[in-house]
């Protein structure tokens, strides 16, 4: 799997599939819930690492329709507020181009995160202050009984890099879509704002090295990157996993680095947080 996310590492998973249609999707979840296999979902693979054990299951790929962006009748909802719709498997990347071609401002803070609308929406992602939460107006998934769902935001409990259902968390449920809340403004606007926040990412974030992004989750009033460096920790390495100079809160693939490396630079890293500051680091990427 290292071939398939941006830590460029990872173990074998026992068959990956790409699909292009609703379908295909539906279809071969009921195959995989007769055969009892398990199944993931991969975006643009930059928030997970799978263990040096491999992931017994099969990977699933969005493509094709689930690419693609509409915007949406004026009027088709009750805070009159323009609203596109979005495929989870549409990238951040291309979801901010179409926003500048077509005008529309509000996500822009989510420029430079290399993941894709599915991910981004399970994971709550943000920066800047900002996260998707905060302009999630819908989603539409599938459900584990194979059922397709759409839910509105007064469904949704927003926190922390965490989306979840009021009656509990989404589970293995496969989104299919979202929709969200945008403004109008000039395209030239929305690619000025996309740039900044770019180039700021490039002042701060380690460039030209395999990276999963922010690999911890900020503790409570706290900062994992503050912890890390305080530590003492920039630049430890484990085999071919480093610590970055640059950022701590990022763990680097060096060149070469295998998921043994990366998750025992994780398991230092956090046991030397506890001893020194009590505060147990929790992994912002999924370890499948």
């Amino acid at each position: 799997m290292g071939s398939y996310c941006s830590l460029r590492a990872g173990g074998r998973a026992a068959g990956l599939i790409t699909l292009q249609t609703r379908e295909e999707l539906t279809g071969l979840l009921r195959q995989l819930r007769d055969l009892h296999l398990e199944y993931f979902l991969v975006g643009r693979g930059s928030n997970i690492l799978v263990r040096p054990q491999g992931y017994p299951g099969i990977v699933i790929r969005l493509q094709g329709e689930f690419t693609e962006i509409e915007s949406l009748p004026s009027g088709s909802n009750s805070a009159d507020r323009p609203l596109i719709r979005v495929g989870a498997g549409c990238s951040l990347a291309a979801l901010l181009a179409w926003c500048g071609r077509n005008g529309y401002g509000g996500l822009e803070f989510l420029a430079g995160i290399p993941g894709s609308v599915g991910g981004a929406v399970y994971m709550n992602a943000g920066a800047w202050g900002e996260a998707v939460g905060d302009y999630l107006a819908a989603i539409e998934f599938v459900d584990e009984q194979g059922g397709v769902q759409r839910l509105g935001r007064q469904d949704m409990v927003f926190s922390y890099r965490q989306t979840a259902l009021k009656t509990g968390l989404l589970g293995k449920c496969v989104f299919l879509s979202a929709t969200f809340y945008v403004e109008r403004v000039a395209g030239d606007k929305v690619r000025r704002r996309c740039q900044e926040y770019i180039a700021q990412r490039k002042t701060r974030q380690p460039g030209g090295v395999a990276s999963a992004g922010s690999f911890f989750k900020n503790p409570a009033n706290d900062f994992a990157g503050r912890l890390i460096e305080a530590a003492g920790l920039k630049g430890a390495r484990y085999g071919k996993a480093m610590v970055s100079p640059v950022h701590a809160n990022f763990i680097v693939n060096t060149g070469g680095a295998s998921a043994e490396d990366i998750l025992g630079l994780m398991e230092y890293v956090q046991k030397e947080v506890t001893k020194q500051f009590n505060i147990q680091l929790k992994p912002e990427v999924q370890i499948i």
